[in-house]
């Protein structure tokens, strides 16, 4: 069987170039020489001493909404408010033309591109546009499949109740493939939190599907929120197979607070894609992990109507992430940077990549001479490989 190796890169940023040796979509071997049986099939890349990484992991992406590709929008938009997004994504849906399969490939090229090999991506489901966003995503994820693991959460971007008709919507993506079901808000769109709990859970509970809430409540009603979420986890034995992502009852609640809602998502192993937001402070991830908080990086927006911001680059994520903590130290940087990779796989389920043998060879390489300085000044990527075959090469899809 053909064999692709890796020479002369560090593992992690180890001080010692090694040579790891990739058969059959996975990592056989890890030393520090070529093997001396090389055949014609074999496939050598000598990397010149630059970082290997696992994958990046994308748990919280939006490729239905990306106009990357597209003219360019002005945004005119001022009030900072869900309704104002709903209204800019409403007037996206009515004026956009360009299929979201085509849309979404665009920007999931991007995030291979930049690293990453599994992504969770939130595809909306409305009225107003039926099925249109999980049947493209459906497409692309068949079109994608030896590029990146994707997975589809049914999304109900408007509301549930708000929006009658939208939770057979999601009873219908489910049915059509999507992955996973999403909530939104159940408080603070809805109005009814247990009403939109019950119609989330009961999906999640009669297809087997894991659950991904937006978690946009803050304060007091984000922390009972929360807590009322754990109950439904634990009564039907759901652990590790919930997560939330927008939880800005984390971003800057008082040390009781931090303290009640940690304990919560540990308790109830409710995982958070932790989004790094302009207007608000990012939660103490640290603090979190150490308490047992399961947690990934997400994207987030993907260039819509709502948001010229948002390029697929969870590197960039680490690195916005790690300057607003105003982290200096190398352990914090390369923190950031675990979010991204070995601690993300664990949120969103990824087969283990930790580059060790056995593991799959998810990988990616970047010229670096340590750890901290990715995170501090993300470079182009210059190899990306998903299950041992060579996806992407100097930030570009590598073409069939």
């Amino acid at each position: 069987m053909p064999r692709i190796i890796l020479s002369n890169v560090r593992p992690h940023g180890a001080d010692d170039p090694q040579v790891i040796t990739i058969v059959d979509g996975t990592i056989h071997s890890v030393g520090t020489a070529i093997p001396a049986d090389l055949g014609p099939d074999d496939h050598v890349e000598d990397l010149a001493g630059q970082i290997v990484l696992p994958g990046f992991v994308d748990g919280h992406a939006h490729a239905d909404k990306s106009l990357w590709g597209e003219p360019w929008v002005r945004r005119t938009s001022e009030p900072i408010t869900m309704n104002q997004m709903f209204e800019d994504q409403l007037q996206q849906w009515s004026e956009t033309t360009t299929p979201v399969a085509t849309r979404a490939r665009r920007f999931l090229d991007r995030c291979v591109a930049y690293g990453s090999t599994t992504i969770r991506t939130f595809t909306d489901v409305a009225p107003e546009i039926g099925l249109d966003g999980v049947h493209g995503l459906l497409q692309v994820r068949e079109e994608m499949a030896d590029l990146a693991d994707l997975q589809i959460v049914a999304f109900p971007q408007l509301g549930i109740l708000r929006r009658p008709g939208t939770a057979e919507l999601l009873e219908q993506a489910l049915r059509a493939g999507a992955d996973m079901v999403g909530g939104l808000d159940p408080a603070g769109v809805d109005g009814d939190a247990e009403r939109q709990l019950d119609i989330v859970f009961g999906l999640a509970e009669k297809y087997q599907v894991p659950v991904d809430f937006h978690a946009h409540e803050s304060g007091e009603l984000g922390i009972w929120l929360i807590e009322r979420i754990a109950e439904r986890v634990k009564a039907l034995g759901m652990q590790g197979k919930v997560s939330l992502c927008d939880v800005f009852s984390l971003a800057d609640p008082t040390p009781a607070q931090f303290t009640r809602l940690a304990s919560v998502l540990a308790e109830a192993d409710i995982a958070v894609a932790v989004g790094v937001h302009g207007l608000l402070p990012v939660p103490d991830v640290k603090a979190l992990h150490a308490m047992g908080v399961r947690m990934c990086l997400g994207s987030d927006s993907a260039r819509s109507r709502w948001s010229p911001w948002g390029e697929g680059d969870i590197l960039t994520r680490a690195m916005f992430l790690a300057y607003k903590r105003y982290w200096r130290r190398d352990d914090d940087l390369e923190f950031a940077l675990t979010l991204g990779t070995t601690l993300g796989r664990q949120v969103v389920n990824a087969q283990p990549c930790d580059l060790k043998v056995g593991d799959v060879a998810d990988l990616v390489v970047l010229p670096g001479e340590a750890l901290g300085e990715l995170v501090v000044a993300p470079p182009q990527r210059t190899l990306v490989m998903k299950r041992g075959k060579i996806v992407a090469r100097s930030g570009a899809l590598v073409r069939p």
